[in-house]
């Protein structure tokens, strides 16, 4: 993806320009308007099977499970994440309100998003106190790379069988990878 242009932006700017959009989503990252593409179909099933499940498991233990139309406060700006999930949730007053304390993150990658959702957006989620968990999912074949927070820092696990099944003892929470590929991957 590319900046809207190639100067620089304020955070007041952004947020003006974010909150005209009508059918349109813009990242902010160090000064660079970054506008959010259209995703494709596998993309979207995926985003939407994880979001069914954690809500289905979440949502009766009081938490709020979000997709990518709520922005995230990150160190270097503004991002929208597939899922996002909070439990207490508190936001920035801006227009419209931005989370500040996401506990659960979820990316779809794409060609177009893998390099910036690895490395950018990863480091940028990992320095948020609040999240507990943050999980990378390839549309184009089984690989959930689950980020996980513990006292001594993060690990990661990477599940790529359809018969693997997603642990997180932060939620108290299990999800087979099949669910989450549902209708996009195949066992055959």
């Amino acid at each position: 993806m590319s900046a809207v242009a190639t100067r620089s932006y304020t955070v007041e700017e952004y947020l003006e320009l974010d909150a005209e959009a009508e059918d349109e989503r813009y990242e902010f990252q160090h000064g660079s308007v970054i506008p959010m593409a259209g995703a494709e179909p596998e993309h979207n099933q995926i985003k939407d099977n994880a979001s069914s499940e954690l809500r289905r498991h979440l949502q009766p233990k009081g938490c709020w499970v979000m997709t990518s139309d709520q922005r995230v406060r990150v160190s270097f700006g503004y991002v929208y994440p597939d899922v996002v999930v909070a439990c207490d949730p508190t936001y920035e007053e801006t227009r419209p309100r931005t989370l500040q304390n996401p506990e659960l993150i979820v990316e779809v990658t794409s060609d177009s998003t893998q390099a910036r959702d690895h490395s950018d957006k990863l480091a940028a989620y990992t320095e948020l106190d609040s999240l507990q968990e943050c999980w990378m999912v390839d549309p184009e074949k089984p690989l959930l790379t689950q980020y996980t927070r513990d006292a001594d820092g993060w690990r990661y696990l990477a599940h790529t069988a359809l018969s693997a099944t997603v642990e997180s003892t932060a939620f108290d929470l299990e999800i087979p990878l099949r669910d989450i590929y549902a209708l996009v991957v195949s066992e055959e």
